[in-house]
């Protein structure tokens, strides 16, 4: 018996859902091609007339040379795959003007369709595109609206965390959204309903593949002139889509909306909020067997900038968040020691000095810590970074641009008391020089080398050299 994977249209055969990633490897490659070649003769000046839309055409060539196609580290590469290759992509994009189908009622459109086709690694020859649409109709007190996309892109999750770093991750995701808001006077009240799905092409991620439909019901009240009093029911039906596993949450929350000025002085700005949340939480594994909480939360936020000269600038931004997961206060602050463990405090923090050391030229440090949502799971995961940024524009010549990066992050999965800590250094520098040959056509060309360190890699550091000539036409 075939193996088989659930999606949310129902079962499909793994044929199928490679089909569903792939829109036809050469076909697609011709059909950007074809697209390119036939947009002058449909096109005005400026824009081709579809109905009601107003759309504005581009097409692009890429050449380029990747010498770590895979982004693997040493120890990750497969010997019998060549681990550097050249590409290039044609692609087709369209915008649209905002088109008014009514007085009140407006859509937008935008896509984009690109094919990489490599000379040698035909195992990575892969589409990319992504399509949007929004519309919005409004009323005195109602406004209604919604968008739908669709994006198919190697480049993976962005925000999601994967011990050893993630290597090309092409990943399928369909988005859609309706809302539904009305007011009157003081009184706001807010309906969304929202819909998404992520299918991940290669195994080592499909562990990820998940559909999440949220609906969110609000209601606010203007009390203050600072923020609202309010109450949100929130239910999130998420399913696992290669486990089959399914959550189903239920939050409702009511509180403050919004943050109190606290004015005890007058540099920094410090604001205060608070709210409740009543949360019940059911899993297949566990439905029925846990109890529903009351989780108080309280959030103080500080933020200031400073000029400490003509060319140094400073600011700076700190949250600590506490959550009362049982009910009761401990009051722990940040590095301190609680008395329950069930509290869930969080600081976050952000430090950034910048100087510009010329017209041209320009430096910044910059320190972050917050925790990030893990790849595959509900953990949180400790973040600490530090950047040094420089960038030089008009190198030797007027457009050439020259940028340098050093970062150096740790990442501590939270919860898990035996936790291997990463530590991942960085250097990343690119020149950058891009010409405008008309009005229509302009040519971008490139250069980036990035090395990457972990110590979860014995085998050496990830290093890439990326070169990209561009051509862009626009009908």
């Amino acid at each position: 018996m075939r193996e088989v994977a659930k999606t949310s249209g129902g079962w499909v055969f793994p044929a199928e859902r490679k089909r569903l990633l792939s829109l036809g490897r050469w076909g697609l490659a011709w059909g950007v091609f074809v697209a390119g070649m036939l947009a002058p003769l449909v096109a005005g000046a400026q824009t081709l007339r579809l109905g009601l839309f107003d759309l504005n055409l581009a097409s692009s060539v890429d050449v380029a040379y990747d010498s770590n196609v895979d982004d693997k580290y040493p120890d990750e590469e497969v010997p019998e795959k060549q681990v550097g290759d050249f590409y290039w992509m044609p692609g087709f994009f369209v915008t649209s003007e905002q088109a008014r189908m009514r007085p009140n009622t407006t859509f937008s459109l935008s896509a984009r369709i690109a094919y990489e086709d490599y000379f040698i690694r035909n195992d990575l020859d892969t589409e990319v595109y992504n399509a949007t649409l929004n519309f919005q109709t409004a009323h005195p007190r109602l406004t209604l609206g919604g968008m739908g996309s669709i994006d198919y892109s190697v480049e993976g999750i962005e925000d999601q965390y994967v011990p050893g770093n993630a290597s090309r991750d092409p990943v399928l995701t369909r988005e859609g959204n309706v809302f539904a808001n009305w007011n009157y006077r003081k009184l706001r009240i807010e309906l969304i309903e929202d819909y998404s799905e992520e299918l991940h092409e290669y195994e080592e991620y499909q562990s990820g593949d998940q559909e999440e439909i949220t609906s969110t019901a609000s209601i606010y009240y203007d009390l203050f002139t600072w923020g609202s009093v309010y109450y949100t029911w929130e239910r999130t039906v998420t399913t696992m889509l290669q486990s089959e596993n399914e959550t189903d949450e239920i939050v409702q929350t009511f509180g403050l909306d919004g943050s109190i000025p606290v004015e005890l002085l007058r540099r920094p700005t410090i604001t205060y909020s608070f709210g409740a949340s009543y949360e019940d939480e059911q899993t297949d594994a566990t439905e029925g067997e846990e109890e529903p909480t009351w989780e108080p939360t309280h959030t103080i936020t500080v933020t200031d900038e400073f000029d400490l000269s003509k060319s140094i600038h400073l600011s700076l931004s700190a949250t600590w968040e506490d959550t009362w997961e049982d009910g009761e206060p401990t009051f722990a602050l940040p590095g301190g020691n609680k008395d329950d463990e069930d509290d869930e405090v969080t600081f976050q923090y952000n430090l950034k000095l910048s100087q510009q050391l010329s017209p041209r030229a320009q430096h910044a440090l910059t320190f972050a810590q917050e925790p990030e949502e893990t790849f595959g799971s509900n953990a949180d995961t400790e973040d600490t970074t530090f950047t040094y940024d420089f960038g030089l524009k008009d190198l030797l010549i007027y457009g050439l641009n020259f940028h340098a990066s050093a970062e150096y992050e740790m990442e501590t999965p939270l919860g898990d008391e035996e936790a291997e800590t990463e530590e991942t250094t960085t250097y990343t520098v690119g020149l950058a020089h891009a010409r405008q040959f008309s009005r229509k056509l302009a040519r971008h060309l490139s250069y980036e080398y990035t090395w990457e360190n972990s110590n979860f890699h014995e085998g050496g550091a990830n290093e890439k050299h990326l070169v990209i000539y561009s051509l862009v036409y626009t009908f």
